[in-house]
């Protein structure tokens, strides 16, 4: 939430915004629609009473946590219900799930699509905090504006370290084809991307990925919750049950 109510101060002072940060600004209601349903539907009784993982990364989260976080990271979040309920069905083929699990399946991959977008919000706020410490820098280095440009040696001895992706990419981005006086900085931007074991084109191009990734995976998710408001889940819940199957053959 705190991610997410920071990309709206990004939004409202007009900065520049990657796309999917765009994605999660202009769907900031289904967002919160999907956390009301979750408070509803998640209370502290229930979530007790659902079997928990005995071991393992999920050690003492629900059962039917794993489930689903299982399922979000193998579709890139993407929610499709047939591809749900082969899912659901090879899980019960070696691990039958109770009533109560079966019917927290929906609950259960919402908070983990929220999950996700938190993270997610998180990463695209510090990227975006690293663009502009990045174009800060390159204001200091260029003169912009009515200020006059600062000596390179005296800005870049007090950076230590691993360069951050997104700083670099920025930076790169910034001074090429600027004035020759810049070019030691670009010298030393190569020089510590090559001790990082890549290059200037390579780190843009990395960044690049990195933003596009992002970009599907919150779309998958936005879409998926859209999705998930709109299915029976009681027909679903139906064709993923073991009791359910065994009444139909019985009748």
């Amino acid at each position: 939430a705190i991610g997410l109510a920071i990309l709206v101060v990004l939004f409202r002072e007009r900065r520049t915004i990657t796309p999917a940060a765009d994605w999660l600004i202009d769907n900031f209601h289904v967002v919160e629609e999907q956390v009301r349903e979750i408070r509803v539907d998640l209370p502290p009784r229930f979530h007790r009473q659902l079997p928990k993982l005995a071991d393992g990364p999920l050690e003492g989260y629900p059962r039917v946590f794993g489930l689903a976080w299982a399922f979000v990271a193998h579709t890139d979040s993407r929610f499709d219900p047939q591809m749900l309920c082969r899912f659901v069905q090879a899980y019960q083929r070696v691990q039958p799930l109770t009533i109560g699990e079966l019917w927290a399946v929906a609950i259960t991959l919402r908070v983990v699509l929220v999950e996700n977008l938190r993270r997610l919000a998180e990463d695209i706020v510090n990227r975006q905090a690293a663009r502009q410490k990045a174009n800060a820098l390159a204001d200091r280095l260029l003169g912009v504006g009515d200020r006059e440009a600062e000596p390179a040696d005296a800005i870049l001895q007090n950076f230590e370290g691993l360069l951050p992706t997104a700083f670099a990419a920025q930076l790169v981005q910034r001074l090429r084809d600027e004035d020759p006086k810049v070019m030691p900085v670009l010298r030393w931007l190569d020089e510590r991307l090559a001790v990082q074991g890549t290059t200037a084109d390579g780190i843009v191009h990395q960044e690049q990925q990195r933003q596009g990734a992002v970009n599907v995976t919150i779309r998958n998710i936005i879409t998926s919750m859209r999705l998930m408001s709109a299915i029976d889940w009681r027909e679903l819940f139906e064709s993923i049950s073991l009791v359910d199957a065994m009444l139909c053959r019985e009748s």
